[in-house]
């Protein structure tokens, strides 16, 4: 399905990015058009109804204000909605002060993203030290450690995979990957278009990961001509 980009302009950071300029070559190749932006807290005259985002979040977060756009992005709480059937390993919701007594080593995540570095913890004193100057009550994702074989990223529009691919470990399936992310996608009430990151867990099988918004993510392997279709219904004018 080709998509629908022919009169909208992408904005993207002046800095190159290999990435993100697979992303321009192929918006481009659709008939839109590229407009690399370096003072994005200035931004310049654009008509809003025709313009898209793609960048990091400070980036998109900052030009969405400034131009009034609205970002679609999945809940940060999603994995603590789900049946545990789909996350194959336990997962809660916590607190900083109540992961003192959890057991560790814990793979701990902020609930509001990049308020610290989500990554497994090998106990107290170093989830302390990178958490400094947050507040006793900030909300995080607790979860177990496993044995991940293999991870896996697809673009997700209208609950339909668009591009999936492999991106870290050899022993995964793509196209298995991509099944159990389809599967997904179809099962749950999804924003319009969001990504979709699966990790294949040793002895428990593929399992949902995270969610992130199509607007911010790196394509990771994904087939930038099927991406672009999700990131310009990633933005939209308020």
């Amino acid at each position: 399905m080709k998509p629908m980009i022919d009169g909208l302009t992408l904005l993207i950071p002046e800095k190159a990015d290999p990435e993100r300029d697979a992303v321009a070559r192929a918006w481009q190749a659709s008939g839109g058009a590229v407009l690399r932006i370096d003072r994005f807290w200035s931004p310049p005259e654009v008509d809003r109804q025709r313009v898209r985002l793609y960048g990091n979040d400070t980036f998109c977060l900052v030009l969405a204000q400034k131009l009034g756009l609205e970002l679609v992005s999945p809940p940060d709480d999603l994995l603590l909605t789900l049946d545990p059937a789909w996350l194959q390993r336990e997962v809660h919701d916590s607190t900083l002060e109540r992961a003192a007594y959890e057991s560790f080593p814990r793979f701990i995540k902020p609930l509001v993203p990049k308020q610290f570095r989500a990554r497994v913890y090998r106990g107290l004193a170093e989830l302390e030290e990178e958490c400094r100057g947050l507040t006793a009550d900030t909300i995080v994702q607790s979860a177990e450690v496993v044995d991940i074989q293999a991870e896996a990223r697809a673009f997700v529009l209208g609950q339909q995979v668009r591009t999936c691919a492999l991106y870290e470990g050899g022993e995964g399936s793509a196209p298995e990957a991509e099944a159990f992310l389809g599967a997904f996608a179809r099962a749950h009430p999804l924003p319009r278009t969001c990504v979709l990151d699966a990790a294949l867990i040793r002895g428990r099988g593929w399992a949902l990961l995270e969610a992130n918004a199509s607007w911010g993510a790196g394509l990771n392997g994904c087939d930038p001509a099927q991406a672009i279709a999700c990131i310009a219904e990633a933005t939209r004018p308020v």
